[in-house]
């Protein structure tokens, strides 16, 4: 089978109709959360999600709207809590609601498991020399797709493999496109995909919003390319 894995969409709608549009065909799509949080599209974003019939689980910022996790509150405006509370539909926040912490699949003798953040909460970053991925010991019929940390990401993790697609709506790769994975459960190949948008035009629209500069700056930010000697 051919899946395809997303996470961390956080209300950009450009972002994500460029993933879909850019997309092959696939058996499934999965979405490791955080589906709202940062940006405005918030409804189309949640429309745009359940008319695909995506399988999500409930991330970090969903639980923030929802009520299941309290925010720092430093950081409360600029994740856009209360906002994205106010402006999403009565109907998408019963949806928001109603996805689970934790999915799991079986395909091709392969037992996939789905969270947000870790195996054991929704915010705990698991980045490549976090001493925590230690304590992950997989068999070889098992992967972890996660999301979170808005970086591409695979790795081993004892005889299994933990996958984390990147993030659709604010990569922090330095790379500003948006990023997903596809991912054959047969072969086990997993292909990382980037999708440019309309990058700046989103921009100019969350600064005529008066959204915070820094939830704008890191839209665009690239990797400083190594001066010729």
């Amino acid at each position: 089978m051919k899946l395809a894995f997303l996470s961390d969409i956080h209300g950009n709608h450009l972002a994500l109709a460029a993933v879909l549009n850019d997309m092959p065909a696939v058996d499934a799509i999965i979405c490791s959360g955080d589906v709202v949080g940062y940006y405005p599209d918030v409804n189309q974003v949640c429309d745009a999600v359940r008319g695909a019939k995506m399988h999500v689980v409930r991330g970090n910022h969903d639980a923030y709207v929802c009520g299941g996790l309290t925010p720092a509150p430093e950081h409360r405006q600029a994740y856009r809590v209360d906002w994205t509370r106010e402006h999403l539909s009565a109907e998408n926040f019963r949806w928001l609601a109603s996805l689970p912490l934790e999915m799991n699949f079986a395909f091709d003798g392969l037992r996939i498991k789905v969270r947000h953040a870790s195996p054991w909460d929704e915010e705990s970053y698991l980045y490549p020399d976090s001493p925590e991925l230690a304590d992950i010991r997989l068999e070889h019929d098992q992967m972890l797709c996660l999301g979170h940390t808005h970086h591409p990401l695979r790795i081993e993790a004892g005889a299994g493999v933990l996958l984390n697609p990147g993030s659709v709506g604010q990569p922090r790769d330095w790379n500003p496109d948006a990023s997903y994975a596809i991912f054959d459960t047969l072969t086990r190949a997993v292909e990382f995909r980037r999708v440019a948008y309309p990058v700046q035009d989103f921009q100019l629209r969350l600064r005529e919003l008066g959204w915070e500069e820094p939830s704008i700056q890191i839209l665009s930010r690239k990797r400083q390319q190594r001066a010729m000697p």
